[in-house]
């Protein structure tokens, strides 16, 4: 199977995910959402968000009444629950597990909390709550891991690279966490 492939298969695209987000905040906000609501809010032109919105209702994603508002059918409300959830647990695991700075997980979140497949969920949730339980902070995993200095032992004894090193066309600079 060639892996790349499996890009096309995601259930949104990133816009898609943003523009489901933000009727979803504007529903628990202020109770409703229209067009020219979802436009403001993503800073957005309206005939973007009309675009954008029609591709989303023809895959049943978001309904539109006859008075032009806005929801989530049961398929696009648990999808953009799914999508908040798995940009949670990226912030949570980029910034409080390894130390990226906030700003930047943040934006790496958004780049790929709609990516995720329920199996990598899952595994994340895990993974979280273990590492933040009584047990994974009494064995000072977190800790332990923003203090190893990490030094690369170049391809032939690294466990990353196979016959060349993966990651020779970076800044060799270590990372400030």
């Amino acid at each position: 199977m060639d892996v790349w492939k499996q890009f096309e298969e995601n259930e949104v695209t990133h816009s898609g995910a943003h523009y489901l987000m933000a009727v979803e905040t504007l529903l628990r906000q202020q109770g409703y959402a229209r067009v020219s609501d979802v436009a403001r809010f993503l800073e957005v032109t309206t005939g973007s968000a009309s675009v954008s919105l029609k591709a989303l209702k023809q895959r049943d994603l978001v309904i539109e009444d006859r008075n032009r508002f806005l929801q989530l059918s049961e398929e696009g409300a648990a999808l953009a629950h799914k999508i908040e959830v798995n940009k949670q647990m990226l912030v949570t695991m980029l910034h409080q597990l390894l130390g990226v700075p906030r700003e930047i997980a943040e934006i790496d979140a958004c780049k790929i909390e709609h990516l995720l497949s329920d199996e990598t969920r899952q595994c994340m949730r895990i993974f979280i709550s273990f590492m933040k339980s009584p047990i994974g902070e009494s064995l000072g995993l977190i800790e332990a891991l923003r203090r190893f200095n990490f030094e690369c032992p170049g391809p032939e004894a690294c466990e990353l690279c196979e016959d060349e090193c993966a990651f020779q066309c970076f800044d060799k600079r270590k990372i400030e966490r």
